[in-house]
C-alpha cells in the first residue's frame, strides 16, 4: 500500500545503514568503555563513556587473519588440483577455479549461517515490527533490508571479501585486487542478505518462541562446524577431506553466483570478465526478485510478533485440552538415582533444560571450539594428550574452564530481567550464587572426567605423575567455578537490551587469563609449587567472592557501584602472574641445558616484577584505585624499617644456629645455599630486586587488601604465612618473622619504603650467615 509522503529507496537504505552502522559502532564502544568523571553530586558510577579503540584494532586483525587462511586455501587448492601449473598471472585451470568456487561457497554459507544465529533469532523482539511502523513502502522497506544488511556485514566482508582478494592477489592484481574483490564481493552478500531475511523472516511467522531458541541453538553449531571445514581447507595435513570433496564438485557449480565470481575475477580477457561479472549481477538480481516475491508472499498478512512470552512448553491445543508440560522430577526416567539438589540447583537444572540455546552454548560450543582449535591447529596436543599425562590434564582443565566461561559465568545475565527476583528470596543473593557455583563445578565435570577415562585405557603407564595431574585439574575445576560467578558479577550486563551486550568483555578476558596461569599448576613437576598454587587459587576464589559480594547491592542499578579499592584478590592475582612469570622467563633463559644461573634468575625476577608492577599500576589508575600502595609517604620513617629488618635478621640467625648445632640442616640444606648455587648475582637479587617487587605484593596488596577486611593481626599472620610458603621449606620460620616485621612496619609507616629496607636489611643479614656456612 502506497503511503502519501513515503521515503524513496535511497533515503530509506541510507537510514537503515545509519542505524546499523550506528549499533555495530555502539556495540564496539562498549567493548572499550570507561567511566566518565565522577561529578560532585553523585557517589558511585556516574556511566559509561565509549572508546573506539576496540573496533579499529579487532577488524584489521580479524581482516589479517581471515585474508592469511583465505591464501592458504587457495595455494592448498593449487598444491593438490593444479600442481602442474603457475600459481600467479595465469587463469586457474578447471579443477582449480571449481575448488575456488567450493571454497567461496563455503565461506558463503558458514558468514550465512553465522549472521542468522547471532541475529534477530537470539532476541526476544523484532527488528521488522517497528520498522514497518516507519513511513516507508513495504516493498521499499524489504529492498532496503536486503541492502542495507549487505553494505553492513561485517561477518561476511570478513569471509567472503578477504577470499575474493585471495582470488584476485593469485590472479596477478596486487593491490587492485582490494577494489575488484569489493565489486564481485558485494553481490554475493546481497544474495545472502535475501536468503538471511527470507529465513528470519520466516522462521518468525511460523514458529514459536521456545522453537526458535533451539533452532538458534542448532544454527549456532552448524555455523561453528562449517567455518571449520572452511578454515580445514588452509591447514596443512588438515585439509585433504575438504579438498578431497572439491575435487568431486560437479561442473556447473561454475554457472551458479560463487563459481561466476571466480570466473569475473580470473578469466584473463577483460571481455570475458566483464560478462562473467554481467551474469553474476542478472543471476543475483533474477535471485534476489524471486527472494523478494516470497517475501512479499510471507509478509501477506502483516507482521505477527513473535515476541510474546512463552507461558507454556506445551502448545494452546494442549493446554485446551487440559493437558500439561511434566513437571522436572516427572521426566526423570525410572530408577535414576535422586541427587540432592536444592530449590536454587533445581531451578537453574529447569532453565538449562527448557533453554536449549543456553545449552548449546554452555555444553556443547565448548566442545566444538576447544575440540575444533585441537583437530585443526598446528600443535600435536590432539595425539600427545593420549600419551602425556600433563597435556590430557591441561587440555580437560582448559575444556572445562572455558565451559564456565560460557555457563557459570553468565549465572547473572540468565536472570535477565527477573534478577530482582533474587533480593526476594529467603536467602541472601550470596547464598544463592553459591549454589550456582556449586552447581555449575559439578556440571562441567562430565567432560574432564570423560577424557581422563579415555586416557586410563590409552595411556601407555599410569603413574603418580598421571595421578598428580588427574587431581590437580579436577581440583581446579570447581575452585574456578567459582572464580567465573565471582568475575560475572563484575562482568554482566543481565539488565542491558543487547544480547551481545551483555557480558564486559574485559573480565572475560581476565578470567581466561586466570585460567591459563592454573595450568602452570597441572604441568609443573615440583610438587610443593603445585601445592603453593593451588592453595593461592583457592585463596583467590575467596578473595574474588569476597570483593564481589560489596558489588551485589548495586547490580539493580548499572550505574553504580561501590568506590575501587586495593583488594586481597588484586594481591592474590599479582603473585600469581609474578609467579609464572618468572618461572616461564627462567625456563625460557636456561636454555636446553635447562641449568637456571644466577643472572637467568636475577633477569627473570626483575622482568617478572616489573611486568607485575606496571600491569596493577595500570590497572589501579584507569580505574581509579583508592588507597594504592606508595613508596614514599609522610611518615615513611625508614630507620624504623633497619630496625625491624636488624630484628628479623638477629631472629634468623639465631634460628640458623640452633638448628646447625642440632644437626637439622643436613647436605640438602647445604646444597639450597644461594651463594653456592648462583654466585654473587644473589646479592642484587636479595638486596634490591625482592625487597622492592615482593614487598609491593605481599605488604602493599595482599596485606592492604587482609587488613581492610579482617583487621590488623587476622592480616599480619595470614599474609606473613603466604610470604613464607613461598620460600624453601628451611627457611619458613625466619621468612615468617620477616613477613610480620614488614606488615607491623607498613601498618605503621603506610608506604613501602620502611618494609622495603627491613627485607633488604634482612636478606643481608641471611647472606652473610650463608657465606659462613660456606
Amino acid at each position: 500500500m502506497l503511503r502519501p509522503g513515503a521515503a524513496p529507496l535511497w533515503s530509506s537504505t541510507a537510514l537503515l545503514i545509519r542505524l546499523r552502522v550506528r549499533r555495530l559502532m555502539n556495540a564496539f564502544s562498549v567493548l572499550g568503555q570507561s567511566k566518565k568523571p565522577e561529578p560532585k553530586a553523585r557517589t558511585g558510577n556516574p556511566g559509561k563513556k565509549g572508546s573506539r579503540v576496540v573496533m579499529y584494532l579487532a577488524f584489521p586483525l580479524m581482516a589479517i587473519a581471515f585474508g592469511s587462511m583465505s591464501f592458504q586455501a587457495v595455494r592448498h587448492l593449487h598444491d593438490v588440483l593444479a600442481r602442474d601449473t603457475f600459481l600467479f598471472n595465469v587463469e586457474f585451470s578447471a579443477a582449480l577455479a571449481l575448488g575456488v568456487a567450493f571454497l567461496l561457497l563455503l565461506f558463503w554459507v558458514s558468514s550465512l549461517l553465522i549472521n542468522i544465529a547471532s541475529g534477530e533469532l537470539a532476541k526476544a523482539d523484532w527488528d521488522l515490527e517497528w520498522l514497518i511502523t516507519l513511513p516507508i513502502r513495504s516493498d521499499t522497506l524489504i529492498w532496503a533490508r536486503i541492502f542495507e544488511r549487505s553494505v553492513v556485514q561485517p561477518t561476511g566482508w570478513l569471509q567472503i571479501g578477504t577470499a575474493c582478494f585471495a582470488i584476485a592477489w593469485y590472479s596477478g592484481y596486487r593491490w587492485s585486487a582490494v577494489l575488484i574483490a569489493l565489486l564481485v564481493a558485494w553481490p554475493l552478500l546481497l544474495l545472502g542478505s535475501v536468503v538471511r531475511t527470507l529465513v528470519d523472516t520466516g522462521l518468525r511467522l511460523s514458529m514459536r518462541p521456545a522453537q526458535l531458541r533451539n533452532l538458534h541453538a542448532v544454527l549456532s553449531v552448524l555455523s561453528i562446524v562449517t567455518l571449520y571445514l572452511a578454515f580445514s581447507m588452509a591447514l596443512q595435513g588438515k585439509s585433504e577431506f575438504m579438498i578431497g570433496i572439491a575435487r568431486t564438485m560437479p561442473d556447473w557449480l561454475m554457472h551458479t553466483p560463487m563459481g561466476l565470481a571466480v570466473r569475473a575475477i580470473n578469466d584473463r580477457d577483460f571481455s570475458s570478465q566483464l560478462g562473467s561479472f554481467a551474469l553474476l549481477l542478472a543471476e543475483t538480481g533474477l535471485l534476489c526478485w524471486l527472494g523478494v516475491l516470497l517475501l512479499r508472499y510471507q509478509l501477506r498478512n502483516g507482521v505477527i510478533s513473535g515476541s510474546a512470552q512463552d507461558s507454556s512448553r506445551g502448545s494452546a491445543q494442549e493446554l485446551t485440552h487440559g493437558k500439561r508440560a511434566p513437571a522436572v522430577a516427572e521426566v526423570i526416567p525410572a530408577g535414576t538415582p535422586r541427587v540432592n539438589l536444592n530449590p536454587v540447583q533445581r531451578r537453574e537444572i529447569t532453565l538449562l533444560s527448557r533453554d536449549r540455546n543456553f545449552m548449546v552454548q554452555s555444553l556443547v560450543l565448548p566442545l566444538l571450539i576447544v575440540g575444533g582449535q585441537l583437530l585443526l591447529g598446528n600443535s600435536s596436543a590432539a595425539t600427545d594428550m593420549w600419551t602425556n599425562p600433563n597435556v590430557l590434564a591441561s587440555v580437560a582443565f582448559g575444556l572445562a574452564a572455558y565451559s564456565l566461561s560460557m555457563s557459570a559465568f553468565q549465572t547473572l545475565n540468565t536472570e535477565g530481567h527477573s534478577l530482582w527476583l533474587l533480593y526476594t528470596f529467603p536467602r541472601s543473593i550470596d547464598d544463592v550464587l553459591k549454589d550456582k557455583a556449586k552447581l555449575w563445578g559439578v556440571l562441567t565435570l562430565a567432560y574432564p572426567l570423560t577424557l581422563f577415562g579415555v586416557g586410563a585405557f590409552l595411556m601407555p603407564t599410569l603413574d603418580w605423575k598421571f595421578l598428580g595431574a588427574i587431581v590437580t585439574a579436577l581440583l581446579g575445576i570447581p575452585i574456578y567455578a567459582y572464580i567465573a560467578v565471582a568475575l560475572g558479577v563484575f562482568g554482566s550486563n543481565p539488565l542491558e537490551q543487547n544480547q551481545n551486550q551483555k557480558v564486559k568483555p574485559g573480565w572475560v578476558y581476565l578470567y581466561m587469563l586466570l585460567a591459563g596461569l592454573y595450568i602452570y599448576a597441572v604441568v609443573t613437576p615440583n610438587l610443593v609449587q603445585r601445592l603453593i598454587f593451588i592453595m593461592l587459587t583457592v585463596l583467590l576464589a575467596f578473595a574474588l567472592w569476597q570483593k564481589a559480594r560489596d558489588q551485589l547491592p548495586f547490580l539493580l542499578d548499572p550505574d553504580a557501584s561501590p568506590p575501587p579499592r586495593v583488594s586481597l584478590s588484586d594481591g592474590l592475582i599479582a603473585a600469581m602472574v609474578f609467579f609464572v612469570l618468572q618461572a616461564v622467563i627462567a625456563l625460557v633463559g636456561a636454555g636446553r641445558n635447562g641449568r637456571i644461573t644466577g643472572a637467568v634468575l636475577l633477569v627473570a625476577f626483575v622482568v617478572a616484577g616489573g611486568l607485575t608492577y606496571m600491569l596493577m599500576r595500570s590497572v589501579y589508575a584507569r580505574a581509579k584505585t583508592r588507597d594504592v600502595p606508595r613508596m614514599l609517604g609522610p611518615g615513611s620513617k625508614p630507620l624504623l624499617g633497619v630496625i625491624a629488618g636488624l630484628a628479623a635478621g638477629a631472629v634468623a640467625l639465631g634460628y640458623l644456629y640452633v638448628v646447625d648445632a642440632a644437626g637439622w640442616l643436613g647436605e640438602s640444606a647445604l646444597q639450597q645455599n644461594a651463594l653456592a648455587r648462583l654466585g654473587w648475582w644473589t646479592l642484587p637479587l636479595a638486596v634490591i630486586a625482592a625487597p622492592v617487587f615482593e614487598e609491593f605484593i605481599f605488604r602493599g596488596l595482599i596485606f592492604g587488601g587482609l587488613r581492610r577486611s579482617f583487621g590488623l593481626w587476622p592480616a599480619v599472620l595470614v599474609s606473613s604465612a603466604l610470604f613464607a610458603v613461598m620460600h624453601p621449606p628451611q627457611s619458613m620460620i625466619p621468612v615468617f618473622i620477616l613477613g610480620a616485621s614488614a606488615a607491623l612496619v607498613y601498618d605503621r609507616t603506610r608506604s613501602l619504603l620502611a618494609p622495603m629496607l627491613a627485607h633488604a636489611v634482612y636478606n643481608a643479614c641471611a647472606l652473610g650467615a650463608q657465606l659462613w656456612l660456606i
